[in-house]
């Protein structure tokens, strides 16, 4: 066969595989957060394996991996079809490398480790989820060697998660960062202490409608389209992604987090912006989606932080949104701007605000990686913790469940995940500068009402090109220049001088 056969014959089977894909990883757990009667999981569960078993015998299957063959190295191909056929060999690979037994033994324990989890965090019992712990390291230490990687065990675990991340560029930029923050942190706190820092506006209880049409107003004002995508309630704020034409934002209702309930929208929708902006052309290839997890946050925190704590951002909506509530006018757009960057320290990663949150990350990476390495044991990793909190952030957690115990992600696998949330607030920043240094100051834009601008840069540079290349490749390119922190922390430090009156 010739070689538009063989294209298309690999188009049929990628496409086959985005069918799954999206069904199962978007539609059907979308309707598994929302709107599922709580009585239809157990058999919605058997469907989803179902699936995701169809899904592996496609990426496994003997012809496909015939294609690759065929297609790898092939002087013919274009960048599409090259970068498709290196997203099924990285997949192919972290499927195969692992012995089946090993893999399956891995997803009973991670089965058992989030229920376990769960109840030790209820009960705040650090000991009975320990074992579990123990086990989740050492298996992935296991995979570690079975992927690869050549400096440190710890690499191969960025790698699984962020194509070209590794432990020197990760620990050269938490080198750069920590000190900044904690000082930053310390003048902070003496402003908050004299009252002199900028007072946290208290909002509630605000009904579920009124949200709602907040949340929509702000989702109009970022450019995201509701031809192509809708906002639910759900358990957990996520964005599911059917195409770049079915984009679903699910967030959660309080009444009494009015504030919470904007930024989970500001950080969903905006990654809602991402996914409707990819191009369409590359549906049916597997790179119509983000290349990780990271760059995807970096967009979150870019919406999240960058426009929704800025000066000019309150200005954009503080009209329509006193429209809504008109309880607001005693405030100005500048109150609420203020409001929105009170810092101090907290316990919980979650609750974090913009300055110390990379705080938190950091002690989860330094902990997590002695343990990989074997310099830390897990049996002392609740004291290490607390040491670290009281000398980064000046708190200390009285138990467990505030410690430790607070985040999901070990227990449910992810290992070596942690850093993605540091590269992509760095990431996020450095997009910031750049944008900022081509099109205009970000604040004028949104004062001038020309918030397209900012989603037409953002388009060009990130968006449109799904997968097709890595995240480091994106920034680099769109930056002209290699990731850095600097951004960053001048953003920080700009920011919170402006607001604290720090100089």
């Amino acid at each position: 066969m010739g070689y538009q056969t063989e294209l298309a014959e690999l188009r049929k089977f990628t496409e086959k595989i985005e069918y799954y894909n999206y069904t199962n990883n978007a539609l059907i757990y979308w309707d598994k957060i929302t709107y599922m009667p709580k009585n239809a999981i157990e058999y919605r569960s058997k469907v989803m394996s179902f699936l995701a078993g169809e899904q592996y015998k496609l990426v496994s299957d003997r012809n496909l991996q015939k294609l690759i063959r065929y297609f790898k190295g092939n002087s013919r191909n274009d960048i599409v079809t090259n970068a498709t056929i290196k997203k099924l060999i990285v997949s192919a690979e972290n499927i195969s490398a692992i012995p089946a037994e090993e893999y399956q033994e891995y997803v009973e324990l991670i089965a058992v480790s989030e229920q376990i989890w769960a109840e030790a965090k209820e009960k705040n019992d650090f000991d009975s989820f320990r074992p579990y712990l123990v086990k989740i390291f050492d298996t992935f230490r296991k995979f570690a060697e079975y992927w690869g990687y050549e400096t440190e065990v710890y690499d191969a675990l960025l790698e699984y998660y962020v194509e070209d991340l590794n432990v020197e560029i990760v620990d050269s930029l938490a080198k750069e960062i920590k000190p900044v923050l904690i000082e930053l942190l310390g003048k902070v706190e003496e402003k908050n202490a004299a009252e002199e820092g900028p007072k946290k506006i208290e909002i509630g209880p605000v009904s579920c409608e009124k949200q709602q049409a907040v949340w929509k107003m702000i989702l109009r004002k970022i450019g995201f389209d509701f031809d192509s995508g809708r906002i639910d309630i759900g358990s957990h704020p996520t964005i599911l992604t059917s195409s770049p034409d079915d984009v679903r934002v699910v967030n959660t209702f309080d009444e009494n987090d009015f504030w919470g309930g904007i930024f989970n929208i500001l950080h969903c929708g905006g990654r809602g912006v991402y996914k409707q902006s990819i191009d369409r052309n590359l549906m049916g290839t597997l790179l119509a989606e983000v290349p990780s997890f990271a760059m995807e946050e970096a967009v979150g925190r870019f919406y999240e932080n960058i426009i929704g704590r800025s000066r000019g951002f309150w200005h954009y909506i503080y009209e329509p949104l006193t429209e809504i509530l008109p309880e607001l006018n005693e405030y100005t757009a500048q109150d609420l701007y203020e409001s929105v960057n009170h810092a101090q320290p907290t316990l919980i990663r979650m609750d974090a605000d913009e300055l110390t949150y990379l705080l938190h990350v950091i002690i989860r990476y330094e902990v997590e990686k002695d343990i990989i390495d074997r310099k830390l044991r897990v049996s002392d990793l609740p004291k290490e913790w607390a040491e670290k909190y009281e000398e980064y952030l000046g708190i200390r957690p009285d138990n467990d469940k505030e410690g430790v115990l607070q985040d999901i992600h070990w227990a449910a696998g992810y290992v070596g995940y942690f850093p993605s949330y540091l590269l992509a607030n760095v990431m996020a920043a450095q997009l910031a500068d750049t944008m900022s240094k081509e099109i205009g100051d970000l604040n004028e834009i949104m004062l001038n009402d020309e918030f397209y601008k900012i989603n037409d840069w953002l388009t060009e540079n990130i968006y449109r090109h799904g997968s097709i290349y890595s995240s480091r490749e994106l920034v680099e390119n769109a930056c002209k220049g290699e990731i850095s922190s600097k951004a960053y922390t001048d953003y920080l430090r700009n920011k919170f001088s402006e607001v604290y009156k720090l100089f």
